[in-house]
């Protein structure tokens, strides 16, 4: 049994030896040292449990310290006592397993050991999943608890599970994962789902340890929750590590990308994604410039025709008479149809607003034999995901941006371009009528919004420098925002974006509104006299037409090897033809043409809304002398500007129906009410 504390020493010597020679400490590490203040500290007794003998990462004091390296190998010599205590618990482990429980404190998600040092070093060493411990927890102080949001979650999610093991990255994937298996992190879950959780997670951590490789840089709570995204439906199920083997490497590509630091490649301009074969490698590496040669010598182009068209299906989450959002996408969806002739055909299934009935919807959609799947909410983005991985053969994508899936490809568009020229328009008017009041109603709270507002509360201070921007939401539970905002005097206000409002009232667009008295019905307007001034206009008709054509010429996935395993965003403006404003007739002539002149330079490039310095309502965000805004920068704002009378709502202030979608691509300061 001596040869066994050799080996184990010589892996204590070895790790010792690397962390010397990279400037670290080589020793175990020791919570006294972590914590000094410990003592003064809350404690909780947890009584005995199961802990993962990976979570634990030092000794309580420094008593021991030097006994092990950092990894818990020991390093004293063989003829020792210490040697041969360690020696003959090894022998009693293999024998009958150690019958006392060895006692640990707990802080921040790691166990530090006071009694059982060398218990501890055997199940290391034996690469033990468990082991049995008196744990008290040390409860840090707020401001610590405030840096660690993910151990402040992870603390929720002990309370109701009991359960150690899964560590995530993130505060909201605790939340996140409670909710994919039915549950919450408020009370206490069936111990039957406890039982299946934790034997599904051990399967699954075995196997993801075994094969993982170096290429997958992830936390295994995080590896777990892509898991359960994907296969939610039977994830707890008693799964032999062959079928666990078999899905995980199915999901190889989505890990990679969830391990990446650089989850999303952004395609801005339609042109890269019609001639993928000539993107060049950012790092302008050879492999990249080996593959900039045209599409047709890379992938030939496939044959389409009307006698074997490329087949759209479009999924929705609503009826597109009941929904703004789900209109403009059906006529999109028809124009796409209509612009080639019967080279394309496409169906449509409405009201899929459960997993179960996308389900169904996905599979209908693959006996027609689909090409391609678009689907048009961020809510409906992990059942995409779920078909992608069923169907492999069908190219499925989301109408959202800043969401990172491999398999599924996500497209927006650049709103905030037209957003800033009816801004443009909006000052022009609150500076005639005197108010310098403009009201704006968004819808959600999600990644891309937010910059709308901000590039038209500074197109609307550019022609009118005392304009304050009036900012409502129409997903704010309990809202009245249209007579809310008359009640305030405001009479230019920028109210849905669709032209085709389901509750039957011209308030769409930019608006000028006068003479109003309540009217009856689903009329949010009322008998309010409505002059519409500029309309920005989402042309998905147009994107749609893009994207099929991609895929019509074999271009869709020709794709440099450097961004191949990262989550394609298509987020296309004014230059790509699927953004635009239409203006009023009856519009000043000099505003006109200011907005016609601007419109044309953010087509060729040379403005942006964002480039001027930038002042958030807390202060300065750019200066004139700082570099543009990257474009994640755009996406993922959650500041507002300075002339906007307003917040970003949290979580708790939206509808059920926005929570939904907040979850999935809501900005950081509403996704911070999910915690």
């Amino acid at each position: 049994m001596i040869d066994e504390y050799l080996k184990a020493k010589r892996a204590g010597e070895r790790e010792y030896r690397k962390r010397s020679s990279e400037g670290e400490y080589p020793y175990l590490a020791a919570l006294d040292d972590i914590c000094p203040d410990c003592s003064t500290l809350a404690h909780k007794s947890l009584g005995i449990i199961e802990i993962p003998v990976d979570m634990i990462a030092g000794t309580k004091t420094r008593a021991r310290q030097n006994s092990f390296s950092a990894g818990f190998m020991p390093v004293l010599e063989q003829d020792t006592e210490f040697a041969i205590k360690w020696t003959a618990l090894y022998r009693t482990q293999l024998s009958e397993g150690f019958n006392d429980p060895i006692k640990a404190y707990e802080y921040l998600h790691r166990f530090y050991v006071q009694e059982g040092n060398k218990r501890a070093s055997v199940c290391k060493y034996l690469e033990m999943p468990t082991i049995s411990a008196e744990v008290i927890r040390v409860m840090p102080e707020s401001e610590v608890l405030d840096e660690h949001p993910e151990y402040k979650a992870f603390l929720k999610f002990f309370e109701v599970s009991g359960i150690y093991d899964i560590e995530c990255s993130g505060p909201g994937q605790y939340m996140e994962i409670a909710e994919l298996l039915g549950e919450d992190l408020d009370n206490r879950w069936p111990e039957h789902k406890i039982a299946s959780l934790k034997a599904a997670y051990w399967v699954f951590a075995e196997t993801f340890k075994k094969i993982q490789g170096k290429e997958v840089h992830l936390l295994t709570g995080d590896a777990f929750l892509v898991y359960l995204r994907i296969y939610v439906k039977d994830a707890l199920g008693n799964y032999s590590f062959k079928v666990m083997e078999k899905r995980i490497s199915k999901i190889k590509k989505e890990l990679l990308k969830e391990g990446s630091s650089e989850k999303v490649e952004l395609v801005e301009n339609a042109d890269e994604a019609l001639n993928a074969g000539n993107i060049f490698s950012k790092t302008g590496s050879a492999v990249g410039k080996a593959l900039a040669t045209p599409v047709s010598k890379v992938i030939p182009a496939l044959s389409y025709s009307q006698k074997n068209p490329l087949k759209a299906a479009f999924i929705y989450d609503k009826e597109s008479s009941r929904s703004n959002w789900v209109s403009d996408h059906e006529r999109g969806r028809l124009r796409l149809e209509q612009s080639y002739g019967g080279s394309v055909v496409t169906r449509c299934y409405e009201n899929c607003d459960s997993p179960a009935l996308f389900e169904e919807a996905a599979a209908r959609a693959a006996d027609w034999g689909a090409d391609v799947v678009f689907t048009t909410s961020p809510r409906q983005i992990n059942d995409a995901l779920r078909a992608a991985i069923e169907y492999e053969n069908i190219k499925f994508l989301n109408c959202s941006i800043n969401l990172a899936h491999q398999a599924v490809r996500t497209y927006y568009v650049k709103l905030y371009e037209a957003k800033f020229l009816a801004g443009l328009v909006a000052g022009t008017y609150s500076a005639l009528d005197g108010t310098h009041k403009i009201g704006y109603c968004s819808n959600y709270p999600i990644y891309g919004t937010v910059a709308g507002i901000n590039a038209f509360a500074i197109g609307a201070a550019m022609t009118d420098p005392s304009a304050r921007i009036y900012l409502d939401w129409y997903s704010r539970e309990g809202n009245n925002w249209w007579w809310s905002m008359l009640d305030k005097g405001i009479h230019v206000i920028s109210a849905v974006d669709s032209r085709h409002n389901t509750d039957g009232s011209d308030a769409y667009g930019l608006c000028y509104v006068d003479k109003c008295e309540p009217g009856t019905g689903n009329d949010l307007s009322g008998t309010c006299r409505i002059k519409n001034l500029a309309a920005p206009i989402m042309k998905w008709g147009k994107l749609y037409e893009i994207i099929v054509q991609t895929i019509m010429d074999g271009s869709y996935n020709a794709r440099p090897v450097d961004i191949r395993d990262r989550a394609t965003n298509y987020w296309w403006g004014m230059i790509s033809g699927v953004v635009d404003i239409k203006l009023s007739d009856e519009l000043p002539l000099y505003t006109g043409k200011l907005v016609r002149v601007l419109k044309q330079d953010i087509i060729n490039g040379s403005f942006n809304p964002f480039d001027t310095e930038l002042r958030s309502q807390e202060g300065i965000v750019r200066t004139e002398n700082d570099s543009r805004l990257e474009s994640r920068d755009i996406i993922q704002m959650d500041w507002l500007n300075e002339n906007i009378v307003g917040e970003i709502p949290a979580m708790d202030a939206l509808t059920d129906e926005a929570k939904t979608t907040v979850k999935y691509s809501g900005v950081e300061k509403s996704k911070g009410g999910i915690v």
